[in-house]
């Protein structure tokens, strides 16, 4: 056989086996980034999920005329003291999800609930989910009559 012929197919068969492998990192790559952006969405919708119970949670706490609405969903919560339990437990598991804002105030919160402490959970919350910073404080205060 030729030498310029081996030389050829040699330089074909190495093109193919780097376009295979090359394709299977593409791939491997390609699947490794597509299933952490699914774990990264399922994350946030749970985190979603569970700050918007812990706000109902905390504004009943602040309310408690609005135990009578959360009874409707939630028999178990019987009366402000389950609620004061219910809001611990949520706290306790937000050590798996929340950031350390979020889980700081929250303890404020339960430690001595009241509006400025809400507003401070609400925000550290709505920067974990979405990473924005906001200017709402506690001037919106004035719409609790405090």
């Amino acid at each position: 056989m030729n030498p310029s012929v081996v030389t050829i197919i040699s330089a074909v068969v190495s093109m193919l086996t780097a376009l295979g492998v090359s394709g299977l990192l593409v791939a491997f790559f390609q699947h490794r980034f597509e299933h952490q952006k699914q774990v990264r969405g399922l994350e946030h919708d749970l985190k979603e999920k569970r700050y918007k119970a812990i706000n109902i949670l905390m504004l009943t706490l602040l309310d408690p005329a609005g135990l009578v609405h959360i009874k409707d969903h939630r028999p178990d919560l019987g009366n402000i003291d389950d609620v004061v339990k219910e809001l611990r437990t949520e706290m306790l598991n937000s050590f798996l999800f929340a950031s350390d804002d979020v889980i700081r105030s929250l303890t404020e919160f339960i430690a001595q609930p009241a509006h400025d402490r809400y507003i401070k959970t609400a925000v550290s919350m709505r920067k974990d989910l979405w990473g924005t910073d906001t200017s709402i404080g506690n001037e919106v205060l004035q719409f609790f009559g405090e």
